[in-house]
């Protein structure tokens, strides 16, 4: 006797959906989320970088949450707001400067120095 139940069919989940219906579940999240691969489309973009950079042969991928801006998929425009139902890979281009990149929470794109507020403080503490 193993600890194990032996299923008869073993293409088919505990669910009933076969094992290619389903999607990529982050358990941190907990969700369900297409992965959606984006270009930057404007000169002007923020985003916050989620992960880490992974080289494929022709561009660079980086996980992004867009907060601002427009991207560029399958020859559609998108804006940060339409992006929020996907889990965003931004591509870059092999020249793109990567390790300017690495180590980076929030990227601004495309502002002025004076445009910004940026608070330090860490813990909201204020002096």
């Amino acid at each position: 006797m193993g600890l194990f139940k032996h299923k008869s069919n073993s293409d088919k989940k505990d669910d009933g959906r076969q094992k290619s219906d389903r999607k990529k579940v982050n358990p941190e999240r907990g969700d369900l989320k297409k992965v959606k691969y984006v270009w930057l489309s404007s000169h002007k973009a923020i985003f916050i970088i989620t992960g880490e950079v992974k080289e494929s042969k022709y561009s660079y991928g980086i996980p992004i949450i867009p907060l601002h801006g427009y991207y560029k998929a399958d020859g559609e425009s998108y804006t940060a707001k339409e992006l929020s139902e996907y889990f965003v890979v931004l591509n870059l281009p092999k020249d793109a400067d990567i390790d300017a990149l690495r180590g980076k929470r929030v990227v601004i794109l495309g502002y002025d120095e004076d445009a910004l507020y940026i608070d330090e403080n860490e813990g909201g503490e204020k002096e």
